[in-house]
This record gives structure tokens, sequence and C-alpha cells, in this order.
């Protein structure tokens, strides 16, 4: 069974930010068998960047439960299922943070839309969830809201089992599999193309903005643990749901790897460094 999650937020950051909206429809393999949605208190102000990109008002969420009154029903509808989202590091990060505040520790098995879209229907120009919706002819309604984004999921999560043809369902949830630690917005292959070698990297955003400088003896080494071990909440998870594109400039060794990087840094300001 599979939890088809989508949340909305106060911020990117589960350490600092609260949940504002929660809806989970439960999937058989086939199709949606049960569903729970609703507004949480977030207990706070909502900044009005978020009110004018999701409807959600803090008059909205004034008399809503906050997360501690429905945890337990959340987490007894996600911690036997399989947990399916859209950047599925974003939800389940804030999900996880929430429910591990209650008392309640989540250990899900976790599946991203994105990552899964980009292999099973490969070529699109964007994986974003209303881009792909029209790419697939998926009636996306209530944009960031986070009953209509979810069901826009559940009926795209149908379409990929359906032509999941390469087996990418069951290489993703196998124990050993990297894929749900890698960034949702960038295809395993061009990670594996990374040298093995001593230099400086930089990781992109969408615009092709750089975010991050980094050096490495091992360049590729480096850049999956930057993934491998960051916590589904913190900082790392942000850059990890941030970085589109990853580029690198080769130095032959550490000291000369070590000034670039400082140089570089210096220079262009990124964001998460």
């Amino acid at each position: 069974m599979y939890a088809i999650v989508d949340i909305e937020t106060t911020g990117t950051h589960a350490g600092y930010n609260c949940i504002t909206e929660v809806a989970i429809y439960v999937h058989d393999g086939e199709k949606v068998v049960d569903e729970w949605h609703s507004l949480i208190n977030p207990k706070r102000e909502i900044p009005q960047f978020i009110v004018q990109m999701t409807g959600i008002t803090n008059e909205m969420v004034v008399d809503a439960p906050e997360f501690s009154e429905v945890a337990a029903e959340i987490y007894s509808m996600l911690h036997d299922k399989i947990f399916v989202a859209h950047n599925a590091g974003f939800d389940y990060g804030f999900i996880k943070s929430h429910l591990g505040e209650n008392g309640y520790e989540l250990r899900s098995k976790k599946l991203c839309t994105v990552r899964l879209s980009r292999k099973i229907f490969p070529g699109f120009k964007s994986y974003s969830l209303g881009r792909l919706s029209e790419s697939l002819g998926v009636t996306l309604e209530n944009r960031h809201r986070a009953q209509g984004d979810a069901l826009a999921t559940a009926k795209i999560f149908t379409m990929l089992l359906k032509n999941d043809t390469g087996n990418h369902f069951n290489t993703a949830l196998k124990r050993n599999s990297k894929e749900q630690h890698l960034p949702p917005n960038m295809d395993k292959a061009a990670l594996e193309q990374l040298p093995e070698a001593c230099g400086v990297y930089y990781f992109h955003d969408a615009a092709g903005k750089i975010i991050y400088v980094g050096k490495a003896i091992n360049i590729k080494s480096r850049v999956y643990g930057h993934f491998t071990y960051a916590e589904y909440h913190g900082k790392e998870n942000d850059l990890r749901n941030s970085v589109f594109s990853i580029t690198y400039e080769l130095t032959g060794n550490e000291l000369i790897a070590l000034l670039l990087e400082s140089e570089e840094i210096k220079r262009k300001f990124p964001k998460f460094n």
C-alpha cells in the first residue's frame, strides 16, 4: 500500500517552519482507496508570500487543529505504507520532523514521483507538478493546495505504475538503493558521470545559478556524500531539493582545489555555503 502525500508549510526548512495543510491519499497499487485532509494551525503567522502562493490565510487556520492534535491520525495513515510525494524529500522531511516532535517515529520507504517520472516518462522539458500534469493530461485543480496537488500526484502515480516497463519502482525500493537520497531534479546517470578526481564542484539551481561550491579529492564520492547522509529536514535536504545540475573543474591537487574553492565562494556568494 502507498500513501500519497502533499503538504503546505510556512517555509522551506522543517527545522524552522510549520505545516499548514496535509492531504493523504491511500493507493492500493491500482486506485485510491482512502483519503485524509486537514488544514493545520501552525501557531505562528503565515508569511505573506506564502499566503499569496497557497491562498491559505491566518484566518483560515485559526480554528484548525494543531499538528499535535492530528499526529496520531497522520501516523496511522502513513507508518505501514510506502511514502509517495512529488519531491518526496521535502514532504517526508516535514512530516517525519513533526511526528518526531510528538513521539512518533516514521521510518517509511519512500518513492519520489519526480525521479520516477524522469525515468518512466523521459524527455519532458519540466517535471514540476504543474508542467508534468499538463504533459500527461492530468487535471490539476487548486494548485499549491495540499488536496489538489496530492490528488494530481495520485493520478500521475497510477500512470507511472502502469507504464513502469523498466522495473524502476522495484529498483527504487531496494534496501541498498541510493535513488531516494539523490536530488529529485537530477538523473542518476549525470551523477554517475562525475569524475573520481580532485577538484572543485558547483551545484546549480533550476535557473543555472551556482548555489554551492565545494572541493574534494574525489568529486564523485563527495557529491554522493552530500545526499546519502543528509537528514530529511535539514540544510542538506534543502540543498538536495534545489540542485538541478552539477559542474566541476579538475585541479590536479588538493591545495589548488582549496584555493579555487575559497576564491569562488568569495566571488559568487553561493546561498548554501
